[in-house]
């Protein structure tokens, strides 16, 4: 669909003005340092995004962004626990997989891409103490997922922040390792130079 095509449907370009607050949330979300209001502008987002996927009939995101909401909402309220969490990637993989079955003539093979991309992101995060390049890693999957599915669906918004966020979590990924590698390798000069002025200090 083409811009002049866009402003011609007030349904779908205020489908497209919503989202797009839902997904700047998103980002916003990213450079909160209270888990509270990271919760907040997340679960924000994902009701913003649920709205406008169901203005336009992009079911299987809808129902991924509703129980991601409702996940947010307990953990927000004290509830969550390791079982109840594990309850919610059950619930999104069941409904998820219902949807795309029954996704009233939508059921395109990218439907279930949202499923696979809240599982696999929704499980790594459940890994106790679990390593940063797998977050990341996660993270990049879980774009991916969703970028193929806006792109799929027609539907701009979810296709290019989901563009940006692979880019991000992979430009974080390497930059991880780089700076990972040079904090292991300490050239023998530098060790000397180090011992040299601890003894002038001492």
């Amino acid at each position: 669909m083409d811009f002049s095509e866009l402003l011609q449907n007030p349904l779908r370009m205020s489908a497209y003005i919503i989202s797009i607050v839902g997904y700047l949330l998103f980002a916003l979300a990213s450079g909160v340092k209270r888990k509270n209001q990271i919760l907040i502008m997340q679960s924000t987002g994902n009701f913003l995004c649920a709205v406008a996927e169901g203005l336009t009939g992009l079911w299987s995101g809808l129902v991924q962004d509703f129980v991601n909401l409702i996940r947010n909402i307990f953990v927000l309220k004290k509830w969550m626990n390791t079982i109840l969490a594990i309850i919610f990637i059950i619930l999104g993989i069941g409904i998820g997989i219902f949807v795309f079955i029954y996704d009233f003539n939508n059921a395109h093979w990218w439907g279930i891409l949202p499923v696979i991309a809240t599982a696999e992101y929704s499980i790594i995060i459940l890994i106790p103490n679990v390593r940063v390049p797998l977050i990341k890693a996660s993270l990049m999957v879980s774009s991916t997922c969703w970028a193929i599915y806006g792109f799929g669906m027609n539907f701009l918004p979810t296709f290019l922040f989901n563009c940006l966020s692979f880019v991000l979590a992979t430009t974080s990924l390497i930059l991880y390792f780089v700076r990972k590698r040079k904090e292991n390798k300490i050239p023998k000069e530098d060790e000397n130079e180090e011992f040299d002025s601890k003894e002038e200090a001492i």
